[in-house]
């Protein structure tokens, strides 16, 4: 569990509000899945020290390639992920650590991830801003800049910061925890 939380850091420095959740869940999805999928690979081929060098030569290189997708499709985004779309290399060095066959639960992560970005990146800006895609031209263009949504006249600030997302991203993970039935352990 410990190492799940270390996968989390670009999630809490990217996710301030809807659009830059949507940009750094697509980034993981497209870091981290490419990952997952030519892990088995890598494993086949490499062994001890040369694993973990061609490990962190693949989580950089899928983590460049990634940013300058956003930036090459998404320029204004990317600016605004920029420093957080390189630590995505440390889930996916988290998941070459893990066993053969826990790179299964690779994809399911990636997808949680995503969920997460999207979710915390929402609720942050509702919270702590009061609106709704507030940057949504980023993504969509200039037409977008009318489609904010004003939710609340009174924001509480908190949670546009770090430590407001540390709470609510705690508030989704017992959430998930209470949601979710018990686990079973595997046999």
């Amino acid at each position: 569990m410990k190492r799940v939380l270390f996968a989390l850091l670009p999630l809490m420095g990217a996710a301030d509000s809807l659009v830059k959740g949507v940009g750094i869940a697509t980034q993981g999805v497209l870091a981290v899945g490419a990952f997952v999928l030519l892990l088995p690979l890598l494993r086949r081929h490499a062994q001890g020290s040369a694993y973990w060098l061609a490990a962190l030569l693949m989580a950089a290189g899928l983590c460049s390639i990634a940013e300058l997708l956003g930036g090459a499709f998404f320029h204004d985004l990317q600016n605004a992920l920029q420093p957080w779309t390189a630590l995505l290399a440390v889930p996916c060095l988290l998941l070459a650590a893990q066993t053969e066959d826990a790179a299964g639960d690779g994809l399911r992560g990636v997808l949680a991830f995503a969920a997460a970005a999207l979710a915390l990146g929402g609720l942050r800006e509702i919270l702590g801003s009061g609106t709704l895609l507030a940057d949504a031209d980023w993504l969509f263009g200039p037409l977008a800049v009318e489609w904010v949504l004003h939710v609340t006249s009174r924001p509480a600030t908190l949670f546009a910061a770090a430590p407001g997302g540390l709470i609510l991203l705690g508030l989704l993970l017992a959430l998930r925890r209470r949601l979710r039935p018990p686990h079973r352990e595997r046999t």
